[in-house]
């Protein structure tokens, strides 16, 4: 039996959530899962583990996007990434490429992950928002290791400008003055932990103490600006040793 290719009331629902995704709100519960490496993302925003958790695999919703497909593939497919998604967050690249490594056919793949674009399930926005969030404020990574990072996910280069903007520009949701590409916040926040550095480094000559922060700057994937503007403040200050 083929699946049918009818839209109807579902396909005129789903259009409405096919849009771009609205800022998160900093109260806004979030669903916790794991990133590929083992780290905490927060993801999709409060509905989603409704929404999964409600996704029947014999809803005849389902069939109407998959067209052309047997019904037993289409939910297979369905399963298949229910569950993968019940693991961790997924980027849309990463969903499609992990189904397609199950040997299910690509039609049958591109339809199911369409239906869970539209669903809310998958969305690249939120991923790339809860990411760069969790990177620099877990690890310190600055936007330029976050773009890579994202970038090798398949996340667009449009969606992981505006998330490193919505987070280092933005701040906390207030207006800030973007120094660098950086929100005064993100810049304080930064300093406090390049002064920590500095302070290992205090035994060191001027120089040798001035490299290793550079070099740990850069290796987080700040810009040459951030850098030096870090790096000419706590020289002016004269961190003392504790």
């Amino acid at each position: 039996m083929l699946v049918s290719c009818r839209q109807g009331a579902y396909g005129e629902r789903n259009a409405a959530k096919n849009r771009q995704p609205r800022r998160l709100s900093s109260d806004e519960p979030l669903t916790h899962g794991k990133d590929d490496d083992g780290s905490a993302v927060e993801y999709m925003g409060k509905h989603f583990g409704d929404e999964l958790g409600q996704l029947s695999l014999g809803e005849e919703e389902s069939d109407d996007v998959v067209c052309g497909i047997s019904e037993s593939i289409a939910r297979d497919v369905e399963k298949a990434a229910v569950d993968l998604l019940a693991s961790r967050a997924f980027t849309v690249s990463e969903l499609r490429k992990k189904l397609r490594a199950k040997k299910f056919p690509d039609n049958a793949v591109d339809s199911v992950v369409a239906n869970f674009k539209s669903r809310g399930l998958l969305n690249d926005g939120y991923y790339a928002e809860s990411f760069s969030r969790s990177r620099w404020l877990s690890s310190t990574w600055g936007p330029r290791r976050i773009k890579q990072a994202l970038l090798q996910k398949g996340v667009p280069d449009g969606v992981v400008d505006e998330a490193t903007r919505r987070v280092f520009q933005d701040g906390d949701g207030h207006s800030n003055h973007a120094t660098h590409g950086i929100s005064q916040d993100s810049m304080d926040r930064l300093f406090a932990h390049a002064a920590k550095q500095w302070q290992r480094g205090l035994l060191l000559p001027p120089d040798n103490r001035r490299a290793r922060v550079v070099r740990w700057l850069q290796y987080r994937g700040f810009s040459w600006a951030v850098t030096n503007a870090i790096v000419r403040k706590l020289e002016a200050q004269h961190l003392p040793e504790d």
